[in-house]
């Protein structure tokens, strides 16, 4: 085989092997958008309905104790209840995001599989061993877009 084969063959693995990656990228991209704004404005949806009941209700139990000497005290109390709820979303908002999920993990672990790859042309490994790194790129490449599309939305 002559050097120009071998060279055209390899750019057009390497050109091949980029494309994957970026269709992988978008895939994954269009997955945490979608994913993003669903949550946004389903959060969003149950933020307004919250934030109406709660100045529903509290409008209901000050006018239950506004003939009281204990008015004062009640909205004081439905302060820092409101107070505490808002304390504990905040806290539960700040757990999710620091165990939340990498983003494009599946693509970075591929790019880290090709630099793995990469490595073994480089140091001049035998055919037989990239063969089988290109068949289980192959199949991991599989899962990768399975995975993305059982975790898309519906």
């Amino acid at each position: 085989m002559s050097i120009k084969k071998t060279i055209a063959g390899a750019a057009c693995d390497i050109v091949a092997m980029v494309r994957t990656r970026i269709e992988l990228f978008g895939l994954e991209f269009n997955v945490e958008t979608s994913r993003l704004f669903g949550m946004l404005g389903l959060a969003s949806a149950a933020l307004v309905c919250l934030l109406l009941s709660a100045v529903v209700f509290s409008i209901l139990i000050i006018a239950y104790f506004w003939d009281t000497p204990q008015r004062l005290i009640t909205i004081a109390l439905l302060a820092a209840v409101y107070g505490v709820a808002g304390l504990c979303m905040l806290a539960i908002l700040c757990r999710r995001l620091k165990f939340a999920a990498r983003p494009f993990d599946a693509t970075l672990q591929e790019l880290n599989r090709d630099l793995q790859m990469l490595a073994l042309f480089k140091h001049d490994a035998p055919a037989q061993q990239s063969e089988d790194m290109a068949e289980r790129q192959g199949e991991s490449l599989q899962d990768n877009s399975r995975e993305m599309r059982r975790r898309s939305p519906p």
